[in-house]
């Protein structure tokens, strides 16, 4: 199963040309469970969940947050900032929150973030998911609160990241999705930075409850995708990359 996080940014910069190298970019990836941020209005809805392969989606077009599969949803329900789905994956209940947190507060992050995992103790499912871009840092309060670090306003979550799981198993480091050095949106037409201020963040990620007493599903892989820098806009697909995991999930 794969399961994949995207912020496509809503901008008309190197559009409509920028939108085709968005539809190839999601197909290529081929998720099971697609969320996307930052759909403008219905029509692009529409069109995404059509020119991306699937035969429909949910979204919550207050905060332009988007959940696509060609799995049952039986369960569909809008947070604020969120939405979130079960899933019935080949027979096993997958609940799944996409959200997109506001940048400019980190209390109002802290609220919403005990409100959405508090909220989705009534869904349910046999494994449970939050995705999205979270606009804070690994290092910030939300992160912490979800892998289990420390509690927010009398509540706990047991979160594992898994891009940091992934790296650990190869070695190697998370890969920055707010790519300020190298992706394209962040440097001028001579190709120099014009952000030298602000540092590369992982903004965008993928995190699992701890399945207990259900055994680990098995992590495959765990990456970013959308770093391509396409010649007929100069440009990435979007200002952020996007994360997938591929999971195994047994019986």
């Amino acid at each position: 199963m794969r399961i994949a996080t995207y912020n496509i940014w809503e901008s008309d910069r190197g559009m409509p040309e920028r939108y085709v190298t968005l539809i190839d970019t999601i197909r290529a990836v081929n998720a099971d469970i697609l969320c996307l941020q930052e759909i403008s209005d219905y029509e692009t809805f529409d069109e995404l969940s059509v020119l991306c392969g699937y035969e429909g989606g949910h979204w919550n077009s207050e905060y332009g947050v988007g959940i696509f599969t060609n799995h049952t949803v039986t369960r569909i329900g809008t947070m604020e900032y969120g939405i979130c789905a079960n899933i019935d994956v080949n027979g096993t209940n997958i609940f799944i929150i996409n959200l997109h947190l506001p940048w400019r507060s980190a209390l109002k992050r802290e609220e919403l973030i005990v409100d959405m995992i508090e909220s989705a103790k009534c869904f349910g499912g046999d494994y449970s998911f939050v995705v999205g871009d979270f606009n804070c840092s690994v290092n910030s309060s939300v992160h912490r609160y979800l892998k289990g670090d420390q509690s927010l306003l009398g509540s706990d979550a047991y979160f594992v990241d898994l891009a940091e799981a992934y790296a650990e198993i190869i070695g190697a480091e998370p890969k920055a999705t707010l790519n300020v050095r190298e992706n394209p949106r962040y440097k001028d037409t001579c190709g120099n930075s014009t952000n030298t201020i602000e540092i590369n963040q992982r903004y965008d990620r993928i995190l699992m409850k701890n399945p207990f007493p259900k055994a680990y599903p098995i992590l495959k892989r765990c990456d970013i995708f959308g770093t391509e820098i396409f010649e007929a806009t100069g440009l990435c697909p979007s200002d952020h990359y996007g994360v997938f995991a591929d999971l195994e999930i047994g019986s």
